[in-house]
């Protein structure tokens, strides 16, 4: 669309300090991401108002943070005290006013990330239009205002709050004012709610998609759990390819890739669990371990390996590690491959659950490192690290509940 100038309307956007906007996201979101989403609808609004509007732009708000966005898109920048959207309106509109900058307003929340050019011109048309006494009106389907469009305006008082679309068209009336009411599909919803946001999800700007997508890639490290209840089929070749690529993208030291991966067909896992079983049986005796306790643990794993439907073992080379001849430098340098293993690992489970796989890693391998060589044909230089065994999820299969992190007692100052 062209940049057509209806520099005969100042458009105003309200919008609260991020700390204050969008309280009813407080529940689902942190702090980062609630201030991150604010300023992306925010963005995406501007950009929608200046791919048709070359006119008066005005930013009202309590907040100073603000200032770098206001800048970029040539919009005033005018304070007010926080006290609510009617307040900010009637702030904007004396600046309006103070300053001749127009006889026609368009004000607008900053929660629209949705909104089209081709709607806003819409109703820039009407208030560029030859007639006056005017009031444009978009209600949103909770009977809020999501554009308010007056000409003129100087007896007009906004009367945003709840049920405000309402207020709105008596407020014309009282001034016999002609009433315009507008059916603009991007201008239907306000974002109040988490349900709001998921309504509107494939509608949004690009800046707030980003900023979803990141709620989104955080919200699958919180609810990632190690998912034994899992069935087949196996996953297919491609699959774990993927998989497998995604878990290479992890931090390595040197630039190197240390990681080697096997995928184990199902023919070769009996002899390697009962390999596997015989070792752990020894060490189990060891620690003095009764009979009955070992048993049922040789079973347990022997079924899980054997029932995985994709079992995958990572291990891990010393290709490209530096080498040191004393043991304390030789020691951190293994130190940081086996950090990448645990990187690499993480991305893996990340990404199978991603993909609505059932996935659990098995640290069995660590312990019986030359058990799983032999028994697989591995190089020598080949140090298995863990399984991580993979599948269809069962429905009724319920995950152990993760407590949330008690970050004080893993974070501390200094």
């Amino acid at each position: 669309m062209s940049n057509t100038n209806k520099s005969d309307t100042t458009i105003v956007v309200a919008v609260q300090s991020t700390d204050n906007a969008k309280s009813r996201l407080s529940s689902g979101l942190n702090r980062f991401h609630r201030r991150n989403l604010v300023l992306s609808m925010l963005e995406d609004l501007l950009i929608a108002i200046r791919e048709i509007h070359n006119g008066p732009l005005v930013i009202v708000t309590e907040s100073s943070e603000y200032v770098e966005i206001s800048d970029r898109f040539g919009a005033d920048l005018i304070f007010d005290y926080g006290k609510g959207f009617k307040q900010a309106a009637e702030t904007a509109i004396q600046h309006i006013s103070n300053n001749h900058l127009s006889d026609s307003i368009l004000i607008l929340p900053g929660d629209i990330p949705q909104a089209k050019s081709s709607d806003l011109n819409t109703i820039l048309e009407i208030l560029s239009s030859p007639q006056s006494n005017i009031l444009a009106l978009s209600a949103s389907e909770d009977g809020g205002t999501t554009a308010l469009g007056v000409k003129p305006y100087s007896m007009f008082s906004p009367q945003f709050g709840p049920d405000s679309a309402s207020k709105h068209r008596d407020e014309a009336n009282r001034n016999a004012m002609k009433i315009i009411e507008l059916s603009l599909e991007s201008f239907k919803i306000d974002v109040d709610t988490i349900d709001d946001l998921i309504r509107i999800e494939n509608t949004v700007g690009r800046q707030t998609r980003k900023a979803l997508s990141k709620i989104a890639f955080e919200n699958t490290i919180s609810a990632r759990r190690s998912f034994r209840g899992i069935i087949g089929p196996s996953l297919d070749r491609s699959d774990v390819e993927e998989l497998v690529s995604l878990a290479m993208t992890a931090p390595a030291p040197h630039h190197t890739t240390p990681w080697r991966f096997v995928a184990i067909d199902s023919k070769n896992r009996l002899d390697l669990a009962e390999s596997m079983g015989l070792k752990w049986k020894e060490d189990l005796q060891k620690d003095g371990t009764t009979s009955d306790i070992i048993q049922k643990a040789l079973e347990n794993s022997k079924q899980r390996i054997l029932t995985a439907p994709t079992l995958l073992l990572g291990c891990l080379v010393k290709d490209g590690l530096n080498t040191y001849a004393d043991t304390t430098r030789a020691e951190a340098e293994w130190g940081l491959a086996q950090h990448s293993f645990g990187a690499a690992l993480e991305n893996l489970l990340l990404a199978a659950h991603s993909r609505d796989y059932g996935a659990y890693w098995i640290s069995a391998p660590l312990y019986a490192q030359e058990t799983v060589r032999n028994s697989l044909g591995l190089d020598a230089a080949w140090q298995p690290q863990a399984f991580v065994a993979i599948g269809h999820k069962t429905p009724d299969y319920k995950p152990f509940d993760r407590p949330p992190p008690d970050i004080a007692n893993n974070l501390i100052w200094r």
